[in-house]
């Protein structure tokens, strides 16, 4: 490697080290949420090492009480025609910010106060890894694992494995399309939920990939990527959050993921780079319902659903040291 830098985040600092984003006019979004696998291209060295770290924080105090704090590491080596890729990120956050009645010590039926609750808004890990073989300058088969878990969007625990195949559409000096198509297994497993079972669930998908790097100059890039999978099996341990009843059917739980990333240089050593990640999930992990104020209750059977959509924003400048 023969470069260092190090990226500060409009909320964090940050460090990096044999980034991507040094002196390559690509974009690359690194969220912490679930996330697609990547599409990849042959090697053009003998022997390349990338590793990047990140992390950050945030505090807020007086009205708006809220930390979050979060970490993310990357570190790829392409030899030959082989490629390893391995991936980390972490993040939790709380917020005080939701008011509580507190009843009168003289009279419970009153309320003559308000008190602040805290509560969890953000508690995610995950870990992938993937091997590339390239077969031919535009062919490669692929093989990725992943674990996981995301307790605020109700899974105590996801894993799975994908094999396929990728193939490079088009490659020049200003585009390189890649498509992939393969196999996707997942198991979720749910937070549980009071008065449910909730059995872990296995789910075989297909899985479709689509992405563009697009070279607009020499100090800047656009990446965008989007990613489908389409459950092939019943889920038959899964709740189906339109019904609340138990089982989902087949093509009822589709997953996307789609990204989009700029990255430019703004002087010589100084670099800009955003990006945006969307996510669905057709079929959401059920979650706890939440503790109603005094005098509230939930009508029978009233069982809440995860959202089905999340959104990532991203903004981070890269200064190079050497």
């Amino acid at each position: 490697m023969s470069k260092s830098c190090v990226g500060v985040l409009v909320v964090a600092a940050a460090g990096a080290v044999g980034a991507s984003v040094c002196g390559v006019p690509v974009a690359r979004a690194q969220g912490v949420s679930d996330p697609s696998f990547g599409f990849e291209k042959p090697p053009e060295k003998p022997v390349d090492w990338k590793v990047q770290a990140k992390a950050g924080g945030m505090l807020t105090t007086g009205n708006a009480q809220s930390k979050v704090v979060t970490a993310t590491l990357d570190a790829s080596r392409q030899s030959g025609q082989n490629k390893v890729s391995l991936n980390g990120t972490a993040a939790y956050g709380t917020s005080n910010n939701t008011f509580a009645p507190v009843p009168s010590a003289g009279d419970p039926t009153m309320v003559d106060g308000l008190a602040r609750t805290s509560t969890t808004s953000t508690n995610e890990w995950k870990a992938r890894g993937r091997y590339d073989r390239f077969l031919t300058p535009n062919n490669s088969a692929y093989g990725a694992g992943l674990i996981g878990a995301n307790r605020v969007a109700g899974k105590r625990l996801y894993g799975g494995g994908q094999v396929g195949y990728s193939r490079q559409l088009v490659k020049n000096e200003r585009h390189t399309l890649v498509a992939e198509l393969g196999y996707d297994f997942s198991y979720e497993s749910y937070v549980p939920v009071p008065g449910k079972t909730l059995d872990g669930v296995s789910i075989h998908s297909a899985r479709v990939f689509a992405g563009e790097l697009w070279s607009l100059s020499k100090d800047t890039g656009i990446n965008v990527s989007a990613e489908a999978l389409f459950n092939l099996n019943k889920e038959t341990g899964a709740l189906d959050s339109s019904t609340g009843q138990p089982g989902v059917d087949a093509f009822k739980d589709t997953r996307l993921v789609a990204k989009a990333g700029l990255s430019t240089r703004l002087f010589q050593s100084l670099s800009l780079a955003v990006g945006f990640t969307w996510r669905y999930d057709q079929n959401p992990a059920p979650i706890s319902p939440p503790a109603l104020p005094m005098g509230l209750t939930y009508v029978a059977n009233f069982q809440p659903f995860a959202r089905s959509s999340d959104t990532l924003s991203e903004v981070t400048l890269i200064y190079t040291f050497l």
